[in-house]
């Protein structure tokens, strides 16, 4: 049995624990900011995607689904917002009408002229 505990130049054997140099482990804050730093980029990616899903779901649909989405959209809102100043009443209604025929193909420059007006503005 060797002299297990000395260093290996005090005549100790070459597999005792003072012959091997043990890496230090890393800090609690690098491994805690790592799955934190990890879990900022999955959040900020899933609320990326989810953005768009209003889009991929349009995009999905059967044409004829999306002709008669759009016209019934479209009906409703000239209904509510364009016949007797209801964009008065409705302008949070109307604002999102608008803005969800915009995310439409089908919707033309006539469209977009008529919804314009209720798209909310940017302000700065």
């Amino acid at each position: 049995m060797g002299n297990e505990g000395t260093p290996p130049d005090d005549g100790g054997d070459e597999k005792n624990i003072f012959a091997k140099e043990l890496a230090p482990p890393p800090s609690i804050w690098l491994r805690k900011g790592t799955w934190l730093g990890l879990v900022f980029v999955m959040m900020v990616g899933a609320f990326i995607w989810l953005q768009g899903g209003e889009d991929r779901a349009l995009d999905a649909m059967a044409p004829s689904q999306r002709e008669a989405l759009f016209t019934e959209t479209r009906d409703e809102f000239r209904l509510l917002c364009l016949a007797d100043g209801g964009a008065s009443r409705w302008p949070k209604k109307c604002a999102n009408h608008a803005a969800f025929l915009t995310r439409f193909s089908e919707c033309d420059a006539a469209c977009r002229a008529e919804v314009g007006p209720f798209l909310p503005q940017p302000s700065r």
